[in-house]
């Protein structure tokens, strides 16, 4: 099984507050959800060649504690299921050793000239 494990701190831009996902200045979900992607997609990309990267497909995400500002966000990421172009993760978060969320998440990957082609012809640009 490959794992990916990355450390991310809790900022202010990161707080649900300042992106609008809620008042307060703890870790926002979607914050939460770019550290949890973001571990998946650096973990995935070992296995491919310049032309290709990932792309998020789906995700369930359990946001389950709140963290602080200044806290540093443990996430580790395992492929549990790789098919093809599709790779599928279990990823948790630790705020201090303690669990603070859980995702299932898939993952797709292309070439980078296609996708970007296929983009740009259907936004007409």
């Amino acid at each position: 099984m490959d794992k990916q494990i990355l450390s991310y701190d809790v900022a202010e831009n990161t707080t649900a507050k300042n992106v609008g996902s809620g008042d307060l200045s703890v870790l926002s979900t979607p914050a939460l959800l770019a550290m949890m992607e973001n571990c998946a997609k650096e973990l995935l990309s070992q296995q491919l060649s310049e032309q290709e990267t990932s792309v998020g497909f789906a995700v369930e995400l359990k946001h389950l504690a709140p963290s602080p500002v200044g806290a540093v966000i443990e996430v580790q990421a395992v492929i549990t299921e790789q098919n093809g172009k599709k790779a599928t993760f279990e990823i948790e978060a630790y705020d201090n050793q303690r669990m603070i969320g859980q995702a299932h998440h898939t993952r797709v990957i292309v070439d980078n000239e296609q996708f970007m082609r296929k983009m740009k012809e259907n936004h007409n640009m």
